[in-house]
């Protein structure tokens, strides 16, 4: 997945205009970066208290946001290739936008003609978004409105996301505005939520997914298991999230390459909610490869999960044939279909299979 330079640009230009050229000095922004990263990672507790607002702005709108801003391709491709958006002029909510990373992707994926309503209590973040969305996207119309998203009105929208919003919450009002946002779409629309690829921020999300299927919600993806409990809650060491490859512009590779962070590629936990069901494949068999694959001498394995739990895939060398060659080249995130029904622990490939993975 790549990056369009057009968008770094439209970026660090709504940053100059925002806070200045100095924010954007190489050594004041790595120290930003790193210092945002800390506060995400191993320093939570501090994570509304960064050590200068202006750098930490720059850090989200210059870095972050841009590294990011993909993350929505992958929910959005699967929707399209399922024909699972409206087809019509997309309203867009964008909960917690900050400086615009998810309205940037989409905007960058889908390439049409969009309405979007940005709400975020940071008025200067909102501000950068919208200039770099009038930079990058001169027909996209949008509103910004600065308000505190737990407890903002949510207009009526085809398409809301929620970017890096829920882990800054306590559970409760997670799921409180999970369901506000869910209410704001019709029946044809979609919530789309990323978050980060932590394992406490991950399994967070998962909570939050069995909880919204108790609420009679449909989950479309990342999921081919309809029901609860989500596979990965059952081992507290277990977590779902995707790593895609990413290609990012100049300016922000560099800053990937000097601060150690977005340099091996995109990860996140993601979940899209739909009120009509529609799944992410037809066939009810398919598992999600939700591990990279384990190579050892003679097998190859991934971790499946679908409604028949989360076991093992594996095909053994005395197993390859010409028709398990898409299973020797799947990756975490594809799914995988596979007509047998897996034993105790573990499904062993010794037939045709077919394996979809979405880019």
């Amino acid at each position: 997945m790549r990056v369009p330079a057009q968008l770094e640009t439209a970026v660090r230009a709504a940053v100059r205009g925002v806070l200045g050229d100095g924010v954007l000095a190489t050594s004041a922004l790595t120290k930003a970066i790193v210092d945002r990263s800390q506060r995400y990672t191993s320093d939570r507790a501090r994570l509304s208290a960064p050590r200068d607002a202006d750098g930490d702005l720059a850090a989200r709108a210059a870095f972050f946001t841009i590294a990011d801003a993909m993350k929505i391709a992958l929910p959005l491709a699967e929707l399209v290739r399922r024909g699972a958006l409206p087809a019509r002029r997309l309203r867009v909510l964008d909960v917690g936008a900050g400086c615009g990373a998810m309205s940037l992707g989409l905007i960058s994926a889908l390439g049409a003609e969009l309405e979007i309503t940005a709400i975020d209590r940071d008025g200067r973040a909102l501000d950068i978004a919208k200039r770099a969305i009038a930079a990058f996207a001169p027909t996209v119309t949008v509103t910004t409105r600065t308000a505190d998203a737990t407890r903002a009105d949510l207009p009526p929208a085809d398409l809301v996301l929620m970017g890096t919003v829920l882990n800054e919450l306590p559970p409760d009002a997670a799921l409180a505005l999970t369901q506000r946002a869910f209410a704001a779409i019709p029946d044809d629309g979609a919530l789309i939520v990323i978050e980060p690829a932590l394992r406490e921020t991950s399994r967070g999300l998962h909570v939050i997914r069995d909880a919204m299927i108790a609420k009679h919600a449909h989950v479309f993806a990342p999921c081919t298991r309809r029901c609860v409990p989500c596979t990965a809650l059952i081992d507290p060491d277990d977590w779902c999230h995707e790593d895609r490859a990413l290609d990012l512009p100049p300016a922000t590779h560099e800053l990937a390459r000097l601060t150690h962070l977005r340099d091996s590629g995109m990860k996140f936990a993601y979940l899209v909610l739909r009120k009509q069901p529609l799944d992410l494949v037809a066939d009810p068999t398919a598992w999600r490869a939700v591990s990279a694959p384990f190579i050892e001498k003679g097998k190859r394995e991934l971790t499946g999960c679908s409604e028949r739990g989360r076991v093992s895939l594996r095909l053994l060398k005395r197993n390859r044939n010409d028709t398990t060659r898409d299973f020797e080249r799947a990756d975490r995130g594809d799914v995988i279909v596979v007509g047998d029904e897996p034993g105790e622990n573990r499904l062993e490939i010794v037939q045709p299979l077919q394996v979809v993975r979405v880019d």
